[in-house]
């Protein structure tokens, strides 16, 4: 079969490729592993775009041969994921070691183009089985490529045998392993080539190129669910970004009658970190408006979870936030001792405060009490059936 790729083909993933590496260099580049993969998305594009240029003019051999060599030179960044001794290594050594590492791959460029050189001064194509220097490019092709792979490809192994792993990050490994698979496919059919002179799959170099835009393009696809992820986030789009957009009003209301509690925008780390903060604020508003709720019937404070009562606590809480603003002196002391919200975990809080966030909806939507009303006492609300209040 003809190993060969397209123009539009090529462009098409070219362009894709850039998109991608331009999100990810915007918003994906927090861990070293971004870093390293960022890099490997780089090197792949510029061995893509010579690739373009070597399909024409006096220097097209040297051309294909540099984007053999920058072939070579990102798979060394499999090598350096591979090597990383943890998330959170300090980047000082994780250049060090880029800059050691990337000094193989140029060696084998070097090697490629002198192998081209010396086929050219001949009269003879560099390709496979053709004199010392066919065997010299396969050489310093095939060998990098293949330790890189391997050795990614065991790390990656030894990742999923330890600990437990999401299934999206389990699926991603297992697409990882079928494109290295391939890989090491076209290196064994390429051995046998040179050993055997069989099977007869044309020529070696177009072969590389086809078979690297194919790799490129899926590792590509995979290196875009980060961007992806993070696109959403920035939209608002993630599972933390949703909660926030429900609990938006509550904590609105909340933080205006409490401003003081209000953190520093600097102190949240990402979509989750400013999830986390909102809660934390919408509980600490509840326990500075407590003194200021009125009194119920029974004398209880707490937050309890059927509508009726979420209906009661918010039209309560709309009272306290409303003296509060008013400047009206706090009338139910114990309201700060007894007030809690009892959730064991974050998830069951922030379910907890979802709900408190529709039914304080509810009560906005009938009417919130005033400022002037909430000035001169602050009365309990009348009772009603778990519809909620009128």
């Amino acid at each position: 079969m003809p190993f060969t790729v397209t123009e539009g083909v090529a462009w098409a993933i070219f362009g894709s490729l850039s998109l991608i590496l331009a999100g990810r260099l915007l918003l994906v580049r927090e861990t070293v592993i971004d870093y390293l993969a960022n890099r490997l998305l780089l090197w792949s594009l510029l061995a893509l775009l010579l690739y373009r240029w070597s399909k024409a003019g006096p220097f097209a051999g040297v051309v294909e041969q540099f984007a053999s060599g920058c072939v070579v030179l990102s798979t060394t960044y499999l090598l350096g994921i591979a090597r990383l001794e943890g998330v959170n290594e300090d980047m000082g050594r994780v250049r060090q070691r880029e800059r050691r590492y990337c000094a193989i791959p140029l060696a084998f460029t070097a090697a490629i183009l002198f192998a081209g050189w010396s086929a050219d001064a001949e009269g003879l194509p560099l390709d496979i089985g053709i004199g010392w220097q066919g065997f010299l490019l396969v050489l310093a092709t095939s060998v990098p490529i293949t330790v890189n792979t391997v050795l990614f490809a065991i790390r990656g192994i030894r990742e999923l045998r330890t600990g437990s792993r999401e299934a999206v990050e389990k699926l991603v490994a297992f697409a990882l392993f079928a494109v290295n698979l391939f890989v090491w496919t076209n290196q064994l059919l390429s051995a046998s080539q040179i050993l055997f002179g069989r099977p007869d799959m044309g020529p070696y170099l177009p072969r590389v190129e086809w078979i690297f835009t194919v790799c490129i393009a899926a590792n590509g696809a995979l290196l875009a669910l980060p961007l992806a992820a993070a696109l959403g986030e920035v939209a608002g789009l993630d599972s933390a970004g949703r909660s926030r957009r429900r609990l938006h009003v509550l904590w609105r209301d909340l933080t205006e009658a409490v401003p003081e509690i209000v953190m520093s925008p600097g102190s949240d780390s990402g979509s989750h970190g400013r999830l986390f903060r909102m809660t934390v604020e919408i509980r600490d508003a509840i326990l500075h408006l407590g003194p200021y709720l009125p009194p119920t019937d029974d004398g209880g404070d707490g937050l309890r979870g059927d509508s009726g009562e979420l209906d009661r606590f918010a039209h309560r809480l709309a009272l306290a936030t409303a003296a509060r603003k008013a400047g009206a002196q706090p009338g139910n002391p114990r309201g700060a001792k007894v007030l809690e919200l009892p959730a064991h975990n974050f998830d069951a809080d922030l379910r907890q405060l979802g709900e408190l966030s529709r039914a304080w909806v509810r009560v906005r939507s009938s009417g919130m009490p005033t400022d002037e009303g909430a000035r001169p006492t602050l009365s309990p609300p009348p009772r009603t059936g778990p519809a909620g209040l009128k």
